[in-house]
């Protein structure tokens, strides 16, 4: 009889592969994580460059002061306590509080809200923890496992915030304007963010054994959303009580205000709530809800009839999930331009420094504030490309493409069906922002012409980066597809700013897609950067359908 041998995992793969739970779940959220600290980290590494070569003097730093004293109260309270900071918001912390507090917040605790609800609930929907829940492992060691899995990926990212904002701070920042950031002061800023990513994150997966994925995401982002309005508006009433955004309103360690308690309270009910998750998914029989869901689409739309109406469904979801997130986003800005403006007829001083320092920009209607932010809308929509193109890989690393081609359909009309699909989503996705300006500025009372076309830039460089990940996929792997796009779009976001404020070589700068398209969303138009983004586009899709026919289907 032969002897019976035993597969020890390498302890490597117990952190990281299939040598345990814990390590295939950090190893499936790779994608995520990468797109986390792109977005947070990087944003904190731009904004140090980008405070200093804008508002460079005592007097710029006024002028911010100044800005957000002729701003609608409604809106300086919502995204952060201005009034409490005082003279230190034009500093690069009081600055970044302020003005990007809010998406920290609010952007880390979604990614916690979807990871939460996806790593159990929506695993047991699918079937695929039944696998799991076969083995020796009890169900509590897979809900603990899984949980600590996101929990490392959450915390890292906070690391890595923490370390971004001190050396962007210390590097660029103007240290006798008080822009310089001490270590202890960003960690407590990580940590404030990674209590509300606990928080949200935590009523998500306490939610989901009795909701599902959908119902227990869609009301966690609700909740929210109303705490976050409540608090930041005034209100009043118990969702103010209520409000981890209230609980830790006055800190503000950036620009050093600490209040501990509200924080300590944050996390604190954070770990209970993501306590009671495991508990009720033990309880429960798995995949077994309360059938709440989020609404799905029409069946006619999902598409059978073809390989292309197959793929544009399977990117639908996506699309529409991502052209509501930035529409929102942009809506909101765009609501605010017309009050904006009537404030500040009247303050010439401030109209003259502001012209000066943002030349060509009429801050009049949606445009110009569109531009500000551009950069941050580049980044969205290219992490957006990144997910269309992990969808359409995941045909292949899932196993699924064996099938797909195992009939008329050839290896190259799968790409090229999966490459049309995923650019009628880059279309989706920016006519929805397209539309969210619009309904914004109409809402303020401004206009919106050169935002509106200018927005169809966004969707040429999403674009782009559809082309960059099939060629990748098809030519080199389609696992790390969506990486390497998402890669190219954090390194065309940090040359972009880098560059110009570190005086790197011409043909550096030269890199980065977006230095080619102008200024679009005030009417100026490079068409260098246009006939770019097209060729990348379409000239990817063609390779990644002539590589795919020319080797063997992933393994």
């Amino acid at each position: 009889m032969a002897a019976s041998t035993q597969t020890l995992a390498k302890p490597f793969s117990r952190i990281y592969g299939f040598g345990s739970i814990y390590g295939k779940t950090i190893r499936d959220s790779r994608f995520s994580f990468l797109i986390a600290v792109g977005i947070f980290a990087g944003l904190a590494m731009v904004m140090g460059t980008a405070i200093g070569s804008v508002f460079k003097t005592p007097a710029d730093r006024v002028a911010v002061d100044k800005l957000v004293s002729a701003m609608p109260a409604a809106m300086v309270n919502l995204f952060g306590n201005a009034t409490l900071m005082g003279a230190k918001l034009g500093t690069l912390g009081g600055y970044m509080t302020w003005k990007y507090g809010a998406m920290f917040f609010l952007g880390t605790a979604a990614w916690s809200i979807l990871a939460l609800t996806g790593t159990l609930a929506g695993e047991a929907a699918k079937g695929s923890l039944d696998f799991v829940g076969s083995t020796p492992y009890g169900k509590r060691r897979i809900a603990l496992e899984k949980l600590g899995a996101h929990l490392t990926l959450l915390w890292i990212t906070q690391v890595l915030l923490a370390l971004a904002i001190t050396a962007s701070s210390n590097t660029f920042g103007n240290a006798a304007l008080g822009d310089q950031i001490p270590l202890a002061g960003a960690f407590a800023f990580a940590i404030l963010v990674g209590c509300f990513a606990m928080f949200f994150g935590g009523l998500a997966f306490a939610l989901a054994p009795l909701l599902g994925k959908g119902g227990a995401a869609g009301v966690s982002a609700i909740v929210m959303m109303l705490l976050w309005a409540a608090s930041g508006l005034s209100i009043g009433g118990p969702l103010v009580t209520l409000s981890p955004f209230h609980w830790t309103a006055e800190m503000i360690p950036l620009v050093g205000l600490y209040a501990w308690p509200g924080v300590i309270l944050t996390g604190v009910l954070g770990v209970v709530l993501l306590v009671v998750g495991v508990e009720l998914f033990v309880r429960r029989d798995m995949g077994v809800t309360m059938g709440l869901s989020l609404p799905g689409l029409p069946q006619d739309l999902l598409g059978v009839r073809g390989p292309i109406s197959r793929a544009i469904g399977d990117q639908l979801p996506r699309a529409i999930a991502w052209g509501l997130g930035i529409a929102l986003w942009s809506a909101l800005l765009a609501s605010l331009v017309g009050s904006f403006t009537t404030q500040l007829t009247g303050e010439q001083n401030l109209t003259q420094i502001f012209s000066q320092i943002f030349k060509g920009y009429d801050f009049s209607n949606a445009g110009g504030w569109m531009q500000l932010y551009a950069e941050l809308f580049y980044i969205f929509v290219g992490l957006a490309a990144a997910t269309f193109v992990s969808k359409w890989a995941s045909d292949e690393t899932d196993g699924r493409l064996e099938a797909v081609i195992s009939g008329t359909v050839t290896r190259a009309r799968w790409v090229v069906a999966g490459g049309i699909a995923a650019l009628v989503s880059v279309v989706i996705m920016t006519v929805l922002f397209a539309l969210g300006i619009v309904l914004g500025a109409a809402s303020g009372g401004s206009g919106a012409g050169d935002a509106v076309l200018g927005s169809a830039s966004l969707g040429l460089f999403a674009a782009a980066m559809v082309g960059v990940g099939f060629a990748v996929g098809c030519l080199w792997r389609t696992s790390l597809a969506a990486e390497v796009t998402a890669v190219v779009v954090i390194a065309t976001y940090l040359i972009g700013m880098f560059g110009p404020a570190l005086n790197w070589p011409n043909w550096v700068t030269q890199l980065a897609l977006t230095n080619h398209v102008g200024k679009p969303m005030i009417g100026q138009w490079d068409m260098t950067g246009v006939v770019a983004s097209l060729v990348i586009a379409v000239g990817g899709i063609a390779l990644g359908a002539w590589g795919a026919s020319r080797r063997d289907i992933e393994r």
